[in-house]
């Protein structure tokens, strides 16, 4: 293996992590939050009616009151005001009482109130004017989850599956699952499958990451964790999920986590940022001592497989560790790449 030539780049201050002001953090999930919260139903997304404006007072003259009511709703939950969004959602299933959407929406709106049994009446009720609604299926199993009923939580993510097999958070919803009852070897294939249909699925790193500890693969748990942290996921609170410490894990699995492992473990006052150049130097650095892959790189350094490759020839580095025939189609690439 080379030697990585960044003279000194990893130590200077350019390459600290960005620090964010309270100030600057923005308010509400509709704005964005840095740090992604575990609870997998949070990321469940509102069902918006057709034509939405996605504004308080908007209107539009083929939206029936009751998408209005709608959609009001959902603007009212997205600032936290779940009481009064379920108010709301109210008003439009009373003025259409099969008004799949609002019985959905007003689901979510009892979860993120805690209120687990009627947000489960309501999926149930979506599901009933509508059997093939997969994301229905999908919310309904976290419901279940949080109630500790895991049988009916298993079925429900495996329908939402088997009526759309694109839905990735299904496949992390139950990776997590199987993962919290140690079913290991399934809680890796769910989360791998995620992560096939949607590369951004962060939760589904940080989980796989705590799986691959389990079998004391400590490089994959460390390049999963690292993809999971770039995606903005809290990779300990993720952990603390499952174990409530490093300790209990080794306890309770007779395996001995690392210190750099654990390490990436420790609670973290805020998520880091890192500075564009700093990206790729730690990039870069994470390839060259075989904890990232030459897409996982790539992605932590926010390019291209291809440019992530040409930036390597200029530190002196090779992608030696693909196959010859991974290494014909990354030249290959590059090539077309460096022609458009």
């Amino acid at each position: 293996m080379q030697t990585l030539n960044v003279a000194n780049g990893l130590d200077n201050a350019n390459t600290a992590p960005k620090k964010t002001e309270a100030h600057q953090r923005p308010a509400s999930s509709k704005q964005g939050i840095k740090r992604k919260i575990v609870d997998p139903y949070l990321h469940c997304g509102f069902a918006h009616s057709h034509h939405a404006e996605g504004m308080l007072g908007s209107e539009h003259p083929q939206r029936t009151e009751a998408e209005i009511y709608n959609d009001r709703g959902i603007v009212y939950s997205e600032n936290d005001e779940h009481d009064r969004a379920t108010t709301i959602f109210d008003k439009a299933i009373e003025l259409q009482p099969d008004y799949i959407d609002a019985h959905y929406n007003r689901g979510l709106a009892y979860m993120r109130k805690g209120e687990v049994d009627k947000a489960l009446a309501d999926y149930s009720g979506a599901i009933q004017f509508k059997r093939n609604y997969a994301q229905a299926y999908n919310n309904r199993g976290i419901a279940y989850q949080k109630k500790g009923e895991i049988i009916y939580a298993v079925q429900d993510y495996s329908t939402a599956i088997g009526l759309n097999p694109e839905l990735a958070e299904s496949y992390a919803n139950r990776g997590s699952l199987y993962l919290s009852r140690l079913d290991i070897h399934r809680a890796v294939y769910d989360c791998t499958k995620a992560l096939r249909l949607n590369p951004d699925e962060g939760v589904a790193y940080g989980t796989c990451g705590v799986a691959w500890l389990h079998y004391g693969h400590w490089k994959k748990a460390k390049a999963d964790f690292t993809v999971a942290t770039i995606l903005r996921v809290d990779v300990s609170a993720l952990f603390h999920h499952f174990y409530e410490s490093t300790h209990a894990f080794a306890q309770k699995t007779q395996i001995q986590i690392p210190a750099d492992v654990a390490d990436m473990l420790a609670p973290q006052a805020e998520l880091p940022e890192f500075e564009e150049g700093a990206r790729l130097k730690l990039a870069l650095k994470a390839y060259d001592n075989e904890e990232l892959s030459t897409g996982l790189s790539a992605r932590f350094a926010g390019m291209s497989r291809e440019e992530f490759i040409y930036a390597m020839g200029k530190y002196g580095l090779s992608p030696i560790r693909l196959t010859a025939e991974e290494l014909r189609k990354d030249i290959e690439s590059a090539r077309k790449a460096s022609h458009q």
